[in-house]
């Protein structure tokens, strides 16, 4: 799988805008615990990654702390590897970029929602043509300090439970999990095959860079992408670094990408 991280790396130098952004006022950390693998249900904790929700005012962004990283130490890399090509030719030294599992991101924008998808090089971006419909509950539980309602909606076939609390006037939350009349804290579907839970909150000034370069489509044309990749990764990862496979290697990949069928969407 190098190549797919030499990739990576040098889309991800081109990807993202180091300047012409806005800086957050709060900084949102949750955890997310995800099954990779429905059929292995004991195995809920195998993926677990911290995710930023960035906001200012109307605006926030969803991503992956470690992606936040990956992509600025890509950047440097990229940036000083074609400043100091050895011997005529660039070498990216992938050794430092950080692994990501959460790949997708979310930026909110006055009430709108784009989700941001990669697949290999190739990166999507989306409007959310499904919001999520809450019903809010009369429950209540305590997270952190903060005094939340229980509400309870549908989202690609899954039901959620969402913990919300009007104590942070937000109606923001985790990925595309908003839209409630206060943060959300937590939320997970009914099965318990995903996740979400705030480890902290609090004032952060950095800045919210929404990907850039990406293909600006709607889910179904990513869905298909995303649906002819998994029917022939190799073959897929093959035909976009342009070279052979190995036939070893090209069965790892595949028993690889079939063991993570947890999508989210």
């Amino acid at each position: 799988m190098r190549f797919y991280i030499f990739f990576l790396l040098l889309f991800s130098c081109c990807l993202y805008s180091q300047s012409d952004s806005i800086k957050s006022q709060y900084e949102v950390i949750y955890r997310v615990k995800m099954l990779s693998d429905t059929s292995k249900t004991k195995d809920f904790n195998e993926m677990e990654e911290d995710l930023s929700l960035l906001i200012k005012g109307n605006k926030s962004l969803f991503k992956s702390t470690k992606k936040a990283i990956r992509d600025s130490v890509a950047y440097a890399i990229g940036k000083k590897s074609f400043e100091n090509p050895v011997n005529g030719m660039v070498v990216l030294d992938m050794k430092a970029v950080p692994g990501v599992n959460f790949k997708s991101e979310v930026f909110l924008n006055d009430g709108k929602q784009t989700i941001y998808k990669e697949l290999l090089k190739n990166r999507f971006s989306y409007p959310l043509e499904d919001a999520i419909e809450w019903k809010i509950e009369s429950e209540t539980k305590t997270i952190a300090s903060y005094l939340c309602k229980k509400a309870i909606g549908k989202y690609k076939g899954r039901e959620y439970v969402a913990w919300f609390t009007d104590s942070i006037p937000f109606p923001d939350g985790p990925y595309v999990f908003k839209g409630l009349p206060g943060l959300v804290l937590e939320v997970y579907d009914s099965k318990n095959y995903i996740s979400f839970s705030m480890i902290s909150f609090k004032k952060v000034e950095k800045p919210i860079i929404v990907m850039k370069d990406v293909a600006n489509t709607k889910y179904s044309t990513f869905h298909k992408a995303r649906q002819n990749f998994l029917d022939n990764p190799s073959g897929t990862l093959s035909s976009q670094i342009g070279l052979t496979i190995k036939p070893n290697d090209a069965s790892r990949i595949n028993g690889n990408v079939k063991r993570f069928n947890n999508y989210i969407d």
